[in-house]
């Protein structure tokens, strides 16, 4: 392998671990298996609803994982179903008022943990790495090799 090929599984490597890390270190604090719950109440927040496809955005979980997180959440009465007025062949999915004290509940501990502010003011690590994200798009989409 490559100099150029061992610094990218490196990178590879870092970038997956710090998302795991963060995933895990969000998990511990708020109690919570996995994150995809706060993921989702963070989405359906606002009460305006989110379609399957929009959680699916917000969770990056696959359909049928997403599914099952959604129908615990159900059970859990942390969110329910309705269908869209505007397109009824759309499902939509609106917090509960319990819903809503879980996810103020798991703020309140993320921000007692000092978590929050990871992703305070649009810090500068989330901008590199969104700006990492969009260079990928980039050089992806026109399968091009970045320039050095």
């Amino acid at each position: 392998m490559d100099d150029d090929s061992t610094a990218l599984v490196e990178l590879a490597r870092s970038v997956r671990r710090a998302s795991q890390e963060l995933d895990r270190a969000i998990a511990t604090c708020t109690g919570e298996h996995s994150v995809g719950r706060w993921h989702v109440l963070s989405a359906v927040a606002d009460g305006a609803g989110r379609s399957m496809t929009q959680l699916t955005e917000a969770t990056l979980l696959a359909g049928a994982s997403l599914t099952r997180l959604i129908d615990g959440m159900i059970s859990d009465n942390l969110v329910h179903r309705r269908v869209d007025e505007a397109d009824r062949r759309r499902v939509l999915v609106f917090p509960t008022r319990r819903g809503l004290l879980a996810y103020q509940v798991m703020n309140r501990t993320l921000a007692e943990s000092g978590l929050d502010a990871f992703g305070a003011d649009r810090s500068r690590m989330t901008r590199t790495l969104d700006a990492f994200v969009d260079r990928l798009h980039d050089t992806r989409g026109a399968a091009a090799i970045p320039a050095k």
